[in-house]
């Protein structure tokens, strides 16, 4: 099921909700401790993480809303959140030093487009921060949440659907070990709901498209030279016993 504006803004209205961005934010800033100098841009609800990102001193902080959560950005009172399709960004290539997707890719209809555009916009080296819900977790399995909806992740589908995308994954931990649920806020859980994953910018597919070294283009050319020059051989003979 798709999420929709109001049910982002009504449960990170809650103390639940506000403690998990308190959470994520806080492991974000963990990882990221200092951004000086750096282009941000995020994808799907990152303008709910804004607060933990303007103390790391960023250079710039663009937040990229889909269409049907539009509402995102007047609940969050971000002058910096733009409505577009980030299947085809209004960024140069290799502009953005670091990208954060929350409540994005779980709901990505076309996950290869969206990382697709990614990867043009990061410059080389650039890294990636993607959350989404855990297919271990209890969060995944709650209604009321905003991790209930979408797709979940193991970690190997997460690191695979990365490595797919010319992603190199840098280390990926849980969080969210406390219960998606109010009356039980003391508990802890022995797996966290949601996987948080930090990715690197391979150098490229340019290397995919590069003509073979040419050691191997002989290899391969070789064989092909050898049994053209056999029927050239063969033909000269038959022509010679005709005449």
């Amino acid at each position: 099921m798709d999420i929709i504006a109001a049910d982002l803004l009504d449960f990170y209205a809650t103390p639940l909700g506000q403690r998990s961005n308190e959470v994520l934010g806080q492991r974000i800033a963990n990882w990221w401790p200092d951004l000086s100098g750096q282009r941000i841009l995020t994808l799907g609800v990152g303008a709910l993480l804004e607060p933990h990102l303007l103390p790391l001193d960023p250079l710039s902080i663009c937040h990229f809303v889909p269409a049907r959560l539009a509402g995102v950005m007047t609940g969050t009172n971000t002058g910096r959140a733009v409505l577009t399709d980030d299947t085809l960004m209004p960024l140069d290539s290799e502009s953005m030093d670091r990208v954060i997707l929350l409540h994005r890719l779980e709901h990505a209809r076309r996950p290869d487009r969206t990382f697709r555009e990614i990867w043009r916009v990061l410059k080389p080296g650039g890294k990636l921060i993607t959350i989404v819900p855990s297919a271990f977790g209890l969060w995944s399995r709650t209604p009321g949440t905003p991790f209930s909806k979408g797709r979940a992740f193991t970690g190997l589908r997460l690191a695979a659907t990365l490595s797919e995308q010319l992603f190199s994954l840098e280390r990926m931990r849980n969080a969210l070990f406390f219960p998606p649920h109010s009356a039980l806020k003391w508990a802890r859980l022995p797996t966290g709901g949601v996987l948080i994953a930090e990715a690197q910018k391979f150098g490229g597919p340019a290397h995919l498209l590069q003509a073979p070294p040419p050691a191997l283009k002989q290899r391969k050319t070789a064989p092909e030279t050898a049994a053209l020059k056999a029927k050239q051989e063969t033909r000269s003979r038959d022509n010679g016993r005709s005449q």
